[in-house]
């Protein structure tokens, strides 16, 4: 091996050194071609992103409402068990108000709609519908459809099991 400056070189460092020149900024660093690329997929994404964004919150706001209508006729059977008397749950479809007499009122988000199959097989979409949940066994059959225009979920009532099953 040979010594060059007081250091040890190893073969083939010399005519490398005499290939690549002694510039400050040769060998170091992305090209303009490599940085256009990296922009240009970078734009892509960001812009599958955004526009596949607004229908992911949609479905997001869909589901969460549809689990709290699910949650507040849940909450509205529960009691009619526990205090052993007939509880009423309201909903005002023109407004989208609902929730038990004396209880909690929630509304549904807007740009959703929420329509009712009453227990009389009954489809509305306009007016107040109100579900009577008797004990022990707690409510009558019904069905709630809830959507956003795209995208629906059926809550459908259970009298026998007193489950409120949610689909879609």
């Amino acid at each position: 091996m040979k010594t060059c400056r007081g250091s040890i070189i190893g073969k083939g460092t010399e005519e490398r050194r005499k290939n690549e020149g002694e510039g400050p900024f040769l060998d170091s660093g992305f090209t303009l071609l490599e940085l256009i690329i990296v922009l240009l997929l970078s734009l892509l994404i960001l812009g599958l992103v955004t526009v596949s964004f607004p229908r992911l919150f949609s479905s997001a706001k869909l589901q969460a409402a549809s689990r709290d209508l699910a949650t507040s006729l849940k909450q509205t059977r529960t009691l009619a068990v526990l205090r052993g008397e007939k509880q009423v749950w309201t909903v005002n479809l023109d407004t989208g108000e609902y929730g038990p007499e004396g209880g909690k009122i929630r509304i549904i988000p807007p740009r959703l709609s929420l329509s009712v199959v009453t227990p009389e097989g009954e489809a509305r979409h306009n007016g107040i519908v109100q579900l009577v949940f008797e004990p022990p066994w707690g409510w009558e059959a019904a069905q709630f459809l809830l959507s956003d225009g795209k995208k629906s979920i059926t809550i459908q009532l259970d009298p026998l099991t007193g489950a409120a099953v949610t689909k879609g």
